[in-house]
């Protein structure tokens, strides 16, 4: 997977979950369950090609493009320390 092509993912699935926007770098962090204060650092790191795109990302990428939701749904893209 490329950086492009990750982009791109995003603003598919921020439309096909029905946020009308593609999905916000730290939204797409949290869904992967990336570690970090902010896990959109590790997607536009990714995006910008700096961090090569491992098969585990990619695989869970292609699986929410196919129709799997991050455990929580919509919730698991929310900070956790957000209501």
């Amino acid at each position: 997977m490329t950086g492009d092509e990750l982009r791109q993912a995003r603003a598919i699935l921020g439309e096909r979950w029905g946020l009308e926007r593609p999905l916000k770098m730290s939204e797409m962090g949290r869904a992967l369950r990336l570690a970090g204060r902010d896990p959109g650092e590790s997607i536009r790191d990714y995006e910008r090609g700096k961090t090569p795109i491992g098969g585990p990302i990619s695989v869970a990428v292609e699986m929410m493009l196919d129709g799997a939701m991050p455990r929580g749904g919509l919730d698991a893209l929310r900070p956790s320390n957000e209501p």
